[in-house]
């Protein structure tokens, strides 16, 4: 995402930090540090309580912290399973709302999938559990030590909170994906995603009508009756995630038993690179296409060049610079693919590393024998869709 920064890797994972994450994390530490406490409620805040604002902002930002931590152990208890089932952990970002490991591939076998999905609830229930037993503990040795059960006892009940709404079964979230396996084992997968989508689409109208009625949950831990706006933030969330992932099954489903070789150019392929960029616009123009493969003078594949790269350029310049100048370095293997390889391996790797061209290779010397982009599949897919191809 190019909206979030990586904070550092956690077992060799990269973990990522979306903007939107500092709304809630800050907002932690002010809810933390003023909520008051009453009588009649569980201690949730450090309101009342006799401190100083820098012990008491101190404590809210390590309640904070804790919170970050423990809903990166959940999105690493995904991830663990899913590499045991051999599939790859590309980064974990933290986001507005929870956060996401994003994998190489969602396994489409029911028990691989179920497995995965129920593994983050049953890490956030194990923290809570073991949170609520700090919180015992330190609650013997009270009133010296309160404040800091109140933090304990907090993140022990976010924890539990976070498994059980977890596995609500509302798709895309954990309970969700469960449903979907289980009914992936009766019906197709794209079937199971669209019923399992559909429910979370469903969930997520019922959590606006619940925002802006009288909110259950917090009359509940507080005893009071009132709006609760961040449950219509969390079901737009659901909503547009249920259709993104939606139609990104879909969009895959379209692909099965179709071959790069299907897709792939093999005509106005490539250029050399040492025209220059006039002459690559000219072309352009002329094959009404805006990617090739760059060559050298023997045919061997150098790089890529794109529209986008070109535009970047002043046109007084492009007389004289020339296509090795602004072309995208060939990098090997991640850049190229078999003919015989499935077309939806093509649609990963370029989402995966945020390309719009690959190289087509013959097995045998890794010769260039076309090129597959973006594009090229997006039009495909549309054609698939529409009856037009057999």
């Amino acid at each position: 995402m190019r909206t979030s920064i990586q904070l550092c890797k956690f077992m060799g994972i990269p973990v990522r930090l979306h903007f939107t994450f500092l709304f809630i994390f800050f907002a932690i530490i002010f809810s933390f540090a003023n909520m008051p406490q009453t009588e009649t409620r569980i201690p949730l805040g450090l309101g009342g309580l006799e401190l100083s604002p820098v012990m008491r902002y101190s404590l809210s930002t390590i309640a904070a912290v804790l919170f970050f931590f423990t809903l990166l152990l959940h999105e690493m208890a995904h991830s663990l399973v899913a590499m045991r089932f051999g599939t790859k952990i590309h980064s974990i970002t933290l986001f507005f709302f929870g956060g996401l490991a994003m994998m190489e591939d969602i396994p489409r076998s029911p028990d691989k999938e179920w497995r995965i999905a129920i593994a983050g609830p049953l890490m956030s229930l194990a923290l809570g559990v073991l949170f609520l037993f700090v919180y015992m503990g330190l609650k013997a040795l009270e009133p010296a030590y309160r404040p800091v059960a109140i933090l304990v006892l907090t993140i022990g009940l976010f924890n539990g909170a976070l498994a059980v709404f977890n596995l609500l079964p509302a798709f895309p979230m954990d309970g969700g994906r469960i449903l979907r396996a289980l009914l992936a084992k009766r019906m197709s997968f794209l079937k199971a995603t669209k019923r399992a989508a559909l429910i979370g689409k469903l969930f997520a109208f019922a959590l606006v009508i619940m925002g802006f009625s009288r909110d259950p949950f917090t009359f509940i831990l507080t005893g009071e009756w009132r709006l609760n706006l961040w449950l219509p933030l969390l079901a737009i969330f659901l909503f547009m995630a249920a259709t993104e992932e939606e139609r990104a099954t879909d969009t895959f489903a379209t692909l099965e038993g179709i071959k790069v070789r299907d897709v792939m150019r093999t005509e106005r392929a490539t250029v050399p690179e040492d025209i220059t960029l006039a002459e690559l616009v000219n072309a352009m123009l002329a094959d009404k296409i805006t990617e090739y493969a760059v060559v050298d003078a023997v045919g061997d594949i150098k790089g890529f060049v794109t529209l986008d790269a070109v535009k970047k350029i002043p046109n007084e310049q492009r007389y004289f610079l020339h296509v090795s100048d602004v072309m995208i370095p060939y990098d090997g293997p991640r850049d190229a693919l078999l003919s015989d390889a499935p077309a939806s391996e093509a649609l990963k790797r370029m989402l995966s590393g945020k390309k719009s061209i690959l190289a087509v290779i013959e097995e045998a010397g890794g010769s260039l024998i076309g090129i597959i982009t973006k594009k090229d599949l997006s039009i495909y897919i549309e054609m698939l869709r529409g009856g037009a191809v057999q």
